[in-house]
């Protein structure tokens, strides 16, 4: 007589098929283990030496690839650094957006092959750059480009100001004063156009980035950055 379906495991088979799915899972397990410590790790490494530059802890992310393989070939493909409250050339309160590729440890420090980089300047920094009084506020336009600045409790002095990306600097530019709606007279609009004129300076940047783009954005100024091949030092 013959019978059909599926054929009944022997005891033996059904412990050693038990001891190879045991034996799987606690590799896969030790593998996960590894590989959390070792993302860990280097996430660890890379905020305390850019935590030194950006004056703050940023949040490191080290993309898709497992930390395992990237450790085996002595490369990190692409390393995300996002961190807020940053401090720079006289500004505070940057929200810093930065991709590091290709980055490799050698000696001191180690090499990146390219980076690009953003910068969001938000309005309240903006108003407080350059010894601005407190009764100052910055109001971004992005539809016409410019930054519009109140002065005073009501805000009835207000200055428009062109940001231009020049070079390696930043030129804000003021146009004509105006009290309550009205253009200033030329002697004292002269005055406050020469407080207001601001030219920040974009050189000496890290990983020889250099400015690509500046634009006036809802919440202030956003300024993108980006970087060949370069050596940094750990």
């Amino acid at each position: 007589m013959t019978f059909s379906g599926r054929p009944v495991l022997r005891p033996r088979l059904r412990r050693r098929t038990a001891i190879v799915l045991c034996t799987v899972l606690a590799l896969t397990a030790l593998a996960g283990t590894a590989e959390a410590l070792v993302r860990h790790r280097i996430a660890g490494r890379v905020a305390a030496v850019a935590g030194e530059r950006l004056g703050t802890t940023p949040d490191v992310g080290l993309g898709a690839t497992p930390a395992l393989w990237q450790v085996a070939r002595g490369s990190l493909p692409d390393v995300e650094l996002t961190a807020n409250g940053v401090s720079a050339r006289h500004m505070t309160g940057l929200a810093v957006d930065a991709h590091l590729r290709q980055v490799r440890r050698s000696g001191q420090g180690g090499t990146v092959g390219s980076s690009s980089v953003t910068v969001d300047i938000g309005a309240t920094s903006l108003a407080a750059t350059g010894g601005s009084g407190p009764d100052t506020e910055v109001v971004p336009d992005p539809a016409h480009g410019r930054l519009v600045v109140h002065v005073g409790r009501a805000g009835a002095l207000t200055v428009p100001v062109t940001p231009v990306l020049a070079g390696r600097q930043i030129r804000l530019t003021p146009g004509r004063p105006e009290f309550a709606g009205t253009p200033l007279p030329d002697a004292l609009a002269k005055r406050i156009t020469a407080e207001v004129s601001r030219t920040v300076a974009l050189t000496d940047l890290p990983l020889e980035l250099a400015p690509r783009r500046l634009k006036v954005t809802d919440d202030g100024l956003r300024l993108t950055l980006s970087g060949g091949h370069a050596a940094f030092r750990a």
